[in-house]
């Protein structure tokens, strides 16, 4: 008797608890756009995108997602809808203007929302982080909506010694990381490069401290040794000889991110002249001609006109974007990324340029798609992003004019969004 009397009472408490919980869950339905999921295939013609509480619900046909009744409803109805763009290498807290030597809390909360801004809603920061970037890891900030999504690398490895360099990997881990990142290039000769003997016993470390680990490389020759050690992205292109059919087969192997920063090269001497997209009107909408004053200087430009390295980097800027394309066309997953960041790489607008320059390169805009999202994601093991897929946090963008059409087009950004909330582009 006392069972039957109690329960009508756990009854109704249950169905207050159901009541309570639906009350919570608030779901957006973004109706009518052409969905690009991210992951590669067919875009999703008059789709649905359904929002819940900052993650994706579902995303499908109108016919094949149903929408909750009190779902708020917006019709983008001629628009695109895209994942936001991951750069999976970039440098954050450092640069204000054209300036480095910043590096503090207020540096890195803009540098994340001027990458935002331009539809940049994730930066893995590969080196030069330090703690004040740990509170701000995307680990521990799952709640700004207002600013691209930080993983840091921590201090760049270095080390004459593995004794040297594993004191490194200490101080990152003990600091809280994502990644660890080494380099592995002697600068056009004019410094020692990392020995062999040094960078496998970081990268085994790494490892050994579950830690994927990046590696800064240009040579052919450096990157064969680096895929058989055991690096899990390299983080530039191969720029001093083509790439050969054992190379491919190798990082095919192994499974590995190739990340081209192609604007790592053009950056090394386009201002030895006045920049063609200082007059364009999507850059200068976050630069000003006051901040790209000192690049107008001619006695500047000469100076970057004379310089060995740009001469250099400029040659072989042929020789990084037909590795580019030989690589995506055998099927090697490309990982995108700018290296931006740094002084004069523009953060948000460099990976505008990128897009295009790989599209230059001869990649599809579905492949520059893929690599700026799934691929970026997925090779770094960034958990939850990517794709527009159930469970995962709601980046998105909403675009105007079609971007398979042409990459560009993902300039006519109508909004940004950011754990399902739209970004307030007039903070600045």
């Amino acid at each position: 008797m006392r069972l039957l009397l109690l329960l009508p009472l756990f009854l109704l408490e249950t169905l207050a608890c159901k009541s309570q919980q639906q009350a919570a869950e608030t779901y957006t339905a973004y109706t009518g756009a052409t969905i690009i999921d991210g992951r590669g295939g067919a875009p999703i013609p008059n789709g649905v995108l359904l929002v819940r509480n900052g993650r994706v619900a579902a995303v499908g046909t109108r016919e094949n997602v149903s929408i909750p009744d009190k779902a708020t409803l917006r019709d983008l109805a001629g628009k695109t809808i895209m994942p936001g763009i991951i750069n999976a290498h970039g440098h954050v807290g450092d640069v204000q203007g054209i300036e480095g030597g910043h590096y503090s809390t207020q540096t890195i909360l803009d540098n994340l929302a001027t990458y935002a801004r331009y539809g940049i809603t994730t930066v893995v920061s590969l080196g030069g982080d330090k703690a004040a970037a740990v509170p701000l890891r995307a680990v521990n900030d799952t709640t700004s909506t207002q600013r691209a999504r930080l993983f840091i690398a921590g201090e760049v490895i270095t080390g004459n010694t593995p004794a040297e360099a594993l004191a490194v990997i200490n101080r990152n881990h003990g600091m809280g990381v994502d990644f660890m990142k080494i380099r592995v290039d002697d600068n056009q000769g004019t410094t020692p490069k990392m020995t062999e003997e040094v960078y496998r016993a970081v990268i085994r470390r790494s490892h050994a401290l579950g830690y994927k680990i990046a590696t800064h490389m240009y040579y052919l020759d450096d990157a064969r040794k680096l895929l058989d050690a055991g690096t899990d992205l390299l983080a530039h292109s191969v720029r001093d000889l083509p790439v050969d059919g054992d190379f491919i087969r190798l990082i095919k192997q192994k499974n590995v991110g190739y990340c081209p920063t192609l604007t790592r090269e053009l950056s090394a001497y386009v201002y030895g002249d006045t920049a063609d997209f200082f007059t364009d009107p999507f850059f200068l909408r976050e630069y000003d001609r006051a901040t790209i004053q000192p690049l107008l200087d001619p006695a500047r430009q000469q100076q970057v006109r004379n310089s060995k390295s740009a001469i250099l980097y400029k040659q072989q800027l042929p020789v990084a974007m037909a590795n580019l394309k030989t690589l995506a066309d055998a099927g090697v997953p490309i990982v995108f990324g700018t290296d931006s960041g740094v002084p004069t790489r523009f953060m948000g607008y460099f990976e505008h340029l990128e897009m295009e320059m790989m599209a230059q390169a001869g990649l599809t805009p579905m492949q520059i798609i893929v690599a700026a999202t799934k691929n970026a994601a997925g090779y770094l093991g960034l958990k939850d992003l990517g794709t527009l897929a159930p469970g995962h946090w709601a980046d998105f963008l909403v675009v105007n004019a079609d971007p398979l059409a042409d990459i560009r087009n993902i300039r006519q950004i109508e909004g940004v969004y950011i754990g399902g909330e739209k970004l307030n582009k007039e903070d600045k």
